[in-house]
């Protein structure tokens, strides 16, 4: 049994909500050690099955438990705002796909992110047990000149500013890369671990949690966040419990409040601190992991579906896929184990010669980014790809 399949036998034996037990340090060994996932993401239960998937390339990290991938074929159906029925989704049309290159001497690297124009591309190489950050401009390539022992770039938005992770040795950081220049992100006085990863917003805000060093599932954890050009962070004054996973272009910050370690609800908060609770189905728990424009992902559990929500009107819709969503556009298209979700049903990301597409996320102009693999049960990451939706 390889290591992606006993991490995806272990993940399916939990069946209580997303917990922010700390899973992305075993995701980032196992991704290390074996390349063939997707980034780590989720502090709090985010991110784990698309580190799965990046043995698939980058959707894991630090929170706690996640759903399982679902298979890229899959066809859920969607269901409408809370107390709706079931219906069937017709399948959207298939999407064409294309090679990312890799910069001059890279051969094991993925994609992980993209801004919401489709401009810019972000991933990582794995090399050993450390990252390599790539930013792709255009198409173009380019191994990002940040030093550290394992750096990894997380995201990027329109304006080409990119976010990232530095481990090196006992240090770990947010980093920042903008106009061909990486600038450390200071963290307030003390040693923290900042999980799961960074996100940015237009303006250039960035946001992630972060827990003292010695910690574990998000102990005292607090949210950071750092304004457009500053290198100094500031504590939102959020409740207890609460973390976050995405910011919008509002500045509002989507997440989840976690009590015990286990998310108890997914919610919305403005930078003062007033939170709007995400609706969850009666007996189910939620978090939030992903927000754009007015819509917002993530997951329900026990059912382990994916939910999206409409984060002006407050409507709920349950997309019935083995996994939370990890990424959403502005059209509400929802990646959810590497899976694209278009209007509830599965969006067929063709891949020549047998192989298998898997959606990292997707822009606002339709541009998915992912990895493609071989057919059947193998895990091997055959490189970065887009599809034109």
């Amino acid at each position: 049994m390889n290591d992606e399949q006993e991490l995806r036998d272990r993940l399916r034996a939990i069946e209580v909500p997303a917990s922010r037990i700390e899973i992305d340090g075993l995701v980032r060994a196992g991704r290390r050690r074996a390349f063939r996932r997707r980034s780590v993401a989720g502090a709090g239960g985010v991110a784990l099955a698309t580190a799965l998937l990046l043995t698939a390339p980058s959707i894991l990290t630090t929170a706690g438990a996640r759903p399982d991938a679902a298979p890229a074929g899959a066809s859920p159906a969607a269901t409408g705002p809370t107390g709706a029925g079931t219906t069937a989704a017709a399948s959207p049309t298939p999407c064409q796909p294309s090679e990312l290159p890799l910069p001059a001497g890279m051969r094991n690297a993925t994609a992980s992110g993209v801004d919401p124009t489709g401009r810019y591309v972000v991933g990582n190489e794995v090399v050993g047990q450390d990252f390599r950050p790539v930013l792709w401009t255009d198409g173009k390539p380019q191994a990002l000149p940040v030093r550290g022992r394992s750096v990894e770039v997380t995201a990027v938005n329109a304006a080409g500013v990119a976010v990232g992770l530095v481990e090196d040795g006992r240090q770990e950081y947010v980093f920042r890369y903008q106009q061909g220049a990486a600038t450390r992100l200071r963290t307030p006085p003390g040693n923290w671990h900042v999980y799961p990863r960074p996100a940015i917003n237009a303006a250039g805000d960035v946001v992630i949690n972060a827990e003292p060093s010695g910690n574990s599932g998000g102990e005292d954890s607090v949210v950071l966040l750092w304004r457009a050009g500053s290198t100094q962070a500031v504590k939102l004054p959020l409740p207890d419990g609460a973390n976050a996973f995405d910011i919008t272009d509002d500045g509002t910050v989507v997440g989840a409040l976690y009590r015990d370690g286990i998310a108890s609800a997914a919610y919305a908060w403005d930078q003062q601190g007033k939170g709007r609770k995400l609706t969850a189905p009666a007996g189910e728990t939620a978090a939030g992991y992903a927000a754009q424009g007015e819509w917002a992902t993530g997951g329900l559990w026990p059912s382990r579906s994916a939910a999206l929500w409409n984060l002006r009107t407050g409507a709920l819709t349950r997309l019935t896929t083995d996994g939370p969503g990890d990424a959403v556009n502005a059209s509400g298209w929802v990646v959810a184990a590497g899976v694209l979700l278009r209007d509830g049903a599965a969006v067929d990301l063709r891949i020549p010669g047998g192989q298998t597409g898997l959606a990292v996320a997707v822009s606002d102009t339709g541009l998915v980014v992912g990895l493609a693999r071989p057919g059947g049960d193998g895990a091997e990451n055959s490189g970065p790809r887009v599809w034109r939706c």
